[in-house]
């Protein structure tokens, strides 16, 4: 086989079988540890819960609930740095056994990282289909370490994860009892379809990059039901507290404040609101390539007629009834309204370069025209469009 392109290679496996290829990450390794190091920041004063990104540090003895000095910061340059750190301290995994420190989601901390994941990410979905559901990433350092858990279950994901350094071995029970082992050093991609049960060990000072892939259908169904959480939480007058009634209770059914959240699901269900939020979220995930959470916009700045812009993202658009779009870029979905969108789309064509006077009059608008400046602000915010060569003189 002469082929050297990953995604096309895994294509051919895909959702149907085990495999371990040659793949180059998104990043290389002292970019995922900086980017690790900067996650561990507020998990030295003890374990942060219902927050991404996620830090566990997992030794032989059980995770470590509050790892403090032990995990990774500024003095530790890099991934070998760390590592030869941790079997020093007294209190760590000592010199003869093994760790894992897995930090879940945070992508989105590192708007170049984020953004480089996603185009490979991108470039793979295009042979075998973009994800209905957002994935989940995850970095991991870790030496002499065995991780079990997903042996308990078949697994409701599909797996990517590149090897940065050091050395990843899976072994595999796929669901006709097939038994299999694949070991990925730097420099190569293993994966496995969903249904797996796997267990792997991370050996040689082993660094990773792994994207989890929803594919079961249980999942389809969490994600909707969390929308229509938000639609009702924001149909009800809420203190945040749940009554105690006397005992025994009052006959009549159940208590009012149940009642309530009952018909808000069913307005809510029921509605255009959860159509349009789901419309709205698809267009956020498809723009991401999946890849969620996302970065948050940069910085917002002035335009001038004489702005040279470079458009360096397309766009994700959706129709939303009678003259109205969902656009998305980023991760970042938001309305759009009337015939001046459409023009205005048809000018920002990934790649090109024109100046924000040229573009307001490519579509019959004034060059100082607010409403056009307030929507390429936006898209510069979001990372749509950069700056170029600043403010011209010449109109």
């Amino acid at each position: 086989m002469t082929t050297t392109d990953w995604t096309e290679l895994l294509a051919r496996v895909w959702g149907k079988e085990p495999a371990r290829l040659p793949a180059a990450a998104p990043a290389g390794p002292a970019h995922l540890h900086r980017t690790i190091v900067a996650a561990c920041e507020p998990f030295r004063a003890g374990t942060v819960f219902r927050t991404l990104p996620q830090v566990r540090l997992h030794t032989p003895l059980g995770w470590l609930g509050a790892p403090g000095g032990l995990l990774p910061d500024a003095d530790d340059p890099s991934p070998a740095a760390y590592r030869a750190r941790l079997r020093r301290e007294p209190t760590g995994s000592g010199p003869d056994a093994g760790f894992l420190l897995s930090v879940r989601q945070p992508l989105h901390t590192d708007w170049a990282l984020w953004s480089a994941v996603r185009d490979s990410l991108a470039e793979l979905w295009h042979r075998v289909g973009l994800p209905c559901l957002p994935v989940e990433a995850e970095l991991t350092e870790g030496d002499d370490f065995t991780r079990t858990p997903g042996l308990a279950v078949p697994s409701a994901h599909a797996v990517l994860t590149w090897v940065l350094a050091g050395a990843l071995e899976a072994e595999l029970h796929e669901p006709d009892g097939e038994f299999r082992v694949l070991r990925a050093t730097a420099g190569e991609l293993l994966y496995w379809p969903e249904g797996s049960r796997w267990r792997e060990h991370h050996r040689d000072g082993c660094v990773t990059l792994r994207i989890s892939v929803p594919r079961a259908q249980h999942l389809a169904t969490g994600a909707v039901k969390d929308l229509l959480a938000e639609d009702v939480r924001g149909r009800l007058e809420y203190d945040g507290t749940v009554p105690c009634l006397p005992y025994p209770p009052p006959a009549g059914g159940p208590p009012d404040l149940v009642v309530a959240v009952g018909e808000a699901a069913r307005a809510a269900a029921g509605g255009a609101e959860l159509a349009a939020a789901l419309r709205a979220r698809w267009a956020a995930w498809w723009s991401s390539a999946g890849l969620e959470p996302v970065p948050g916009p940069r910085a917002d700045v002035p335009l001038g007629p004489g702005q040279r812009l470079r458009v360096v993202r397309g766009i994700v658009r959706l129709p939303d009834g009678p003259g109205r779009w969902i656009w998305a870029v980023n991760g970042h979905a938001f309305p759009i309204g009337g015939a001046a969108g459409e023009r205005i789309a048809q000018q920002l064509r990934p790649g090109r370069e024109l100046t924000v006077g040229e573009l307001c009059r490519a579509v019959g608008a004034d060059e100082h025209n607010r409403a056009v400046t307030a929507l390429l602000r936006k898209l510069h915010a979001l990372r749509g469009i950069d700056l170029t060569d600043g403010e011209r003189t010449d109109g």
